[in-house]
């Protein structure tokens, strides 16, 4: 019988083979051994901003996200604004020939227009919470004294508020940008309360997407303006813009001892008995005319008052 070579076969390793081995394995032990403490920084610091990165590049996604969430959220609100200006428009149409209608003795109805003024404040939503409530729009005379951040919660920003009073069919009034009527302020020439306008203007129009105000409340009233009066309304005219005070002072910024909501509901409900078209002057920050509204609205209601937001060809509007 033949040999079975392959069930006797050994592999022999010589002994140099052995030492090339025990080598190689001492020259990866020691390589080790320098390498780890001299790079283990480099690679502990590779590994962090690594972490780092990641964190950064889901961050960026995440607002990026937002950023295309926001610009559909603002091509949305371009659309309701349309919608609503085609709305507003016969709604004012119809509001001016209800206006014509009662100044000629052919309506018994009566109009309350509820201004309200030095906005925006975290406290305007309350006032829209509580016009919402009762179905009735009021005129919003917005100023950026105070920045793009909110008087009373400095935190979120001012531009935020401004959709909002839009959104739920309210009237946005220029109040001017700065608010600044002191010495050397927006009554020292035709040209700086314009600035002051126009300023506003733009804010406004950026703010919500494209509403541009037409009325203009001059801070503290026109007769602040003293012997600029004229320039300025000549300015405005150009500027297509009218201009509005107030026919009824509600009494709310007369200062805290005295502008109680007792006060403020006594001022306009005495005031009102006289009055079928009234302008109502109220300021955003006052809580004691957010507490005293309600009473207010149900006694207007009742005496025959509808409420209606203010609009250029108002009767009421100066141009």
């Amino acid at each position: 019988m033949g040999e079975n070579k392959g069930q006797n076969r050994t592999i022999r390793i010589n002994d140099s083979v052995l030492v090339l081995l025990a080598i190689i394995l001492v020259l990866i032990l020691g390589a080790a051994v320098y390498i780890a403490p001299r790079y283990s920084k480099v690679f502990t610091a590779y590994f962090d901003q690594k972490e780092i990165y990641n964190t950064a590049a889901a961050e960026l996604k995440a607002a990026q996200d937002e950023n295309a969430s926001l610009t559909q959220q603002l091509e949305e609100f371009k659309t309701l604004t349309t919608e609503l200006e085609t709305t507003r428009a016969d709604v004012f149409k119809q509001a001016a020939q209800l206006e014509k209608d009662i100044l000629d003795g052919k309506s018994d109805k009566k109009i309350c227009y509820i201004t309200i003024d030095d906005g925006p404040y975290k406290r305007g939503n309350d006032y829209l919470e509580l016009f919402n409530k009762y179905d009735i729009k009021a005129t919003f005379f917005l100023t950026t004294t105070n920045g793009d951040k909110l008087p009373d919660q400095a935190d979120i920003s001012a531009r935020s508020m401004y959709p909002e009073y839009v959104r739920y069919g309210h009237t946005i009034g220029n109040h001017t940008y700065s608010h600044d009527y002191g010495s050397g302020g927006i009554y020292s020439s035709a040209k700086a309360f314009m600035k002051a306008v126009n300023k506003q203007q733009d804010f406004t129009k950026e703010a919500t997407g494209g509403y541009t105000p037409e009325i203009v409340r001059f801070p503290g009233g026109t007769s602040m303006a003293g012997n600029q009066l004229g320039a300025i309304q000549d300015e405005l005219r150009k500027a297509g813009l009218g201009w509005i005070d107030w026919t009824i002072d509600s009494g709310d910024s007369w200062g805290a001892d005295k502008a109680t909501p007792e006060l403020i509901k006594k001022n306009v409900m005495d005031a009102a008995k006289d009055q079928k078209i009234m302008v109502v002057l109220f300021h955003e920050w006052s809580k004691n005319t957010v507490d005293s509204l309600p009473e207010i609205i149900e006694y207007l209601d009742k005496e025959g008052f509808i409420f209606l937001p203010l609009f250029k060809d108002s009767v009421m509007v100066s141009k």
